[in-house]
């Protein structure tokens, strides 16, 4: 007896539920209609930024381009499959009409890397790119600012780095923590990226050891005496079919888990929203002062007499 898929009430789970499916299917649709792989990034970036601009705060800006430092350091996240999310509220626009626009890495936020999907390759210039952004220099400063009814003090860092990926070509969890450790091998660890987010495998993020660890979001469903639990199966085929849908699977050990990408895709929103929210910025600094060098600041004043 096949076991039952277990129906979530909740309403945010029944909406993105729905929203994750929508995507999935218009991403199927791109990776089989579309030859040409920077269409597919580009068409792939969309999707994601769109679910991006309708979901988090308008206090953000989306947008690609340059990112510098006033140590004239700069990185180019100007290709299709970049996402800057940028400070809408408190810097000035350094730089009016560029193209590709060009920001200042202290109004940064997160840069993310868009990947239809992610083979061993993939990977590694995707944590390279996310070390070049997360290598430049930023303004120090300290930061207060109001949380949970109480005045905290946060420290500016560098811009949180993440991967997204829709799919990858590891199908088994060692194998893709192991693609992922060797990928990070020779990047400091304040440069590797936040997370690796694959929806249709899971997450990865460092354990408290130092160690690249996976999360999986299986599917939940009901066996036949009715109880309630992730779904695994011993079938080695591709995708796990029910109800006109095809569900991934994740191979742990000997047993292949069924994964859920609406639940993959609302734990990647909870981890952006509270990296985002822990994130602070220069923002009672004027910025100019630290991007104009020292001789191009000299000035002659006459007080009248």
């Amino acid at each position: 007896m096949e076991p039952i898929i277990f129906k979530a009430t909740d309403r945010v789970s029944k909406h993105y539920k729905k929203r994750v499916e929508q995507i999935l299917s218009r991403f199927d649709d791109i990776r089989e209609l579309i030859e040409h792989q920077a269409s597919k990034g580009t068409r792939v970036e969309k999707e994601i930024r769109q679910l991006l601009i309708e979901f988090l705060p308008e206090m953000y800006q989306y947008s690609s381009g340059i990112v510098i430092d006033n140590s004239g350091s700069e990185c180019d996240r100007s290709k299709q499959e970049d996402i800057l999310i940028i400070d809408k509220l408190f810097n000035p626009k350094l730089f009016i009409d560029e193209e590709p626009s060009i920001y200042p890495v202290d109004v940064i936020y997160c840069g993310i890397e868009v990947k239809t999907s992610i083979d061993e390759k993939e990977l590694k210039t995707a944590v390279k790119n996310i070390e070049s952004l997360k290598k430049l220099k930023f303004i120090e400063d300290s930061v207060s600012y109001h949380k949970s009814n109480s005045i905290v003090s946060s420290n500016t860092s560098s811009p949180i780095g993440i991967i997204f990926a829709f799919d990858t070509t590891f199908k088994s969890s060692k194998t893709l923590l192991k693609h992922y450790n060797d990928a990070i091998a020779d990047v400091a660890p304040e440069h590797r990226p936040n997370l690796l987010c694959v929806i249709n495998r899971g997450i990865i993020g460092i354990s408290k050891n130092n160690k690249p660890m996976i999360e999986v979001f299986g599917l939940i469903g009901q066996d036949e005496s009715g109880n309630t639990g992730e779904m695994t199966t011993k079938s080695s085929d591709l995708y796990y079919q029910s109800g006109g849908y095809n569900y991934p699977k994740m191979l742990i050990g000997k047993d292949y888990f069924i994964i859920d990408p609406s639940r993959t895709m609302l734990g990647f929103l909870q981890y952006l929203v509270d990296l985002l929210l822990n994130k602070v910025i220069v923002s009672k600094t004027n910025i100019l002062n630290h991007f104009i060098p020292d001789e191009m600041n000299k000035r002659i004043g006459i007080e009248m007499k």
